[in-house]
C-alpha cells in the first residue's frame, strides 16, 4: 500500500515548502510514499518533481449533466448566460467536457502517474442548500459511464482510473446497485474506487461521534462486501456535520444573482460540511486493512504548515497504534 498526501497546484500550497528535498522530507516525516496532485490550472507542466506525484485528482465539475444532454435552458438558469457556461467549460457542448478532462488525463500520462481521481456527481448552487436535485443517481451514473468510456476507449491508458463517491446524486457509496450499475458500465479493465470516507459521512446527518462515524463506514462497506475488491485507493479523512447541514437546510441563503457571486457563496459553505479532519476513532487501523487499498491518501484541509504537519502526525500515530497493538 501506497501513501500519499494532498498537494495542489496553488500557490498557497506551494509556498509551504522550499523545493524539492523539503516536499520529499515533508513525505518521510509521516511515511508517505509520495502526493495525490491536482492541477488547479491548465499548467502544461508538473509544478512539483514528477517523481513525487503517484496520483493526480482530476478537475471536477459540480453542474455538467446540462452541458452533456445540451439542455442549453437549464444552462443558461444555472449559469446565466451560454458565454458563461464557455467560460466555466471552454465551450458549449460535450466536447469541451471531452476536452478537459482529456487534458488532464494527458497531464497524468505524461508525468506517469499510478492513478487518477474522478469525481461522480452532479448538483446545482441551489441544490447545495436545498437537497431538491433535478437528477438522480441512475442519471448521472448513466451519464458519467458514457463520458468515462469516451475518455478512455482505446486510449492505452495505464493509470489506474479510480471514481471518487460524493454526498450528491450520483456515486455515493451508499447503494450497491449503483455502485456495481458504474463498475459494469464503465470498459475501462483498470477501473476501480477512490472511497472517500468524509464524504461518505455526509450521506447520514445523525452521525455525531468518530466511532459512530466508524461504524457507519463499515456498515456500508458490509452492503458491499461483493465490491470491496474494486476500492483501491481510499481518501481518509472525516468531518462531523450533520448540524450544520440540518441548519442550512431549514434557511437556505439567499443566492447573487452573479454565477461567480453565487460560487464564492456556496465554496465557503461546501468547505463548511467538508472540513477533511483526520481520522482517528479506534477501529480506523482495522478499516483500512479490511479494504486493503493499493493507495491512502491523507487528504486533508489546512490553513498553514504547521496545522497540515498536526493534522497528519494525528492521523500517522492513530494507524500506527492500531498496528502496533494489534499484533498477536
Amino acid at each position: 500500500m501506497k501513501r500519499m498526501i494532498n498537494l495542489t497546484s496553488s500557490p498557497d500550497d506551494l509556498s509551504r515548502y522550499e523545493g524539492a528535498e523539503d516536499l520529499k522530507a515533508f513525505c518521510r516525516q509521516f511515511g508517505c510514499d509520495g502526493y495525490e496532485y491536482q492541477n488547479l490550472g491548465d499548467e502544461k507542466e508538473c509544478l512539483i518533481p514528477e517523481e513525487l506525484v503517484i496520483g493526480v485528482h482530476l478537475r471536477s465539475f459540480n453542474s455538467w449533466l446540462d452541458l452533456w444532454k445540451g439542455r442549453n435552458s437549464a444552462l443558461i438558469k444555472e449559469y446565466g448566460s451560454m458565454e458563461q457556461v464557455k467560460n466555466v467549460f471552454g465551450g458549449c457542448d460535450r466536447s469541451a467536457l471531452v476536452n478537459a478532462f482529456r487534458a488532464d488525463l494527458e497531464f497524468a500520462r505524461k508525468i506517469r502517474a499510478q492513478y487518477v481521481v474522478f469525481h461522480v456527481c452532479e448538483v446545482k448552487i441551489e441544490e447545495s442548500y436545498t437537497y431538491r436535485f433535478a437528477y438522480q443517481d441512475e442519471e448521472v451514473v448513466g451519464a458519467v459511464c458514457e463520458l468515462i468510456n469516451e475518455l478512455l476507449d482505446g486510449q492505452g491508458y495505464e493509470f489506474d482510473f479510480l471514481m471518487e463517491n460524493l454526498w450528491w446524486p450520483g456515486f455515493t457509496f451508499t447503494r450497491p446497485e449503483i455502485t456495481r450499475m458504474m463498475l459494469e458500465g464503465v470498459h475501462y479493465p483498470h477501473k476501480g474506487i477512490m472511497l472517500d470516507t468524509g464524504h461518505l459521512l455526509h450521506t447520514d446527518l445523525e452521525l455525531r461521534t468518530q466511532e459512530e462515524a466508524c461504524s457507519y463506514v463499515k456498515k456500508q462497506l458490509e452492503a458491499h462486501r461483493e465490491l470491496i475488491s474494486y476500492i483501491k485507493g481510499v481518501h481518509l479523512n472525516q468531518s462531523l456535520t450533520g448540524d450544520f447541514v440540518k441548519k442550512m437546510l431549514a434557511s437556505p441563503k439567499a443566492l447573487k444573482e452573479d454565477y461567480y457571486e453565487r460560487w464564492c457563496q456556496v465554496f465557503g459553505d461546501i468547505f463548511q460540511i467538508d472540513l477533511h479532519q483526520p481520522f482517528t476513532a479506534p477501529g480506523i487501523g482495522d478499516l483500512i486493512e479490511e479494504i486493503a487499498p493499493r493507495y491512502l491518501t491523507y487528504e486533508f484541509i489546512s490553513r498553514d504548515r504547521k496545522e497540515h504537519e498536526e493534522m497528519l502526525q494525528r492521523q500517522a500515530e492513530a494507524l500506527t497504534y492500531e498496528a502496533i497493538h494489534c499484533l498477536p
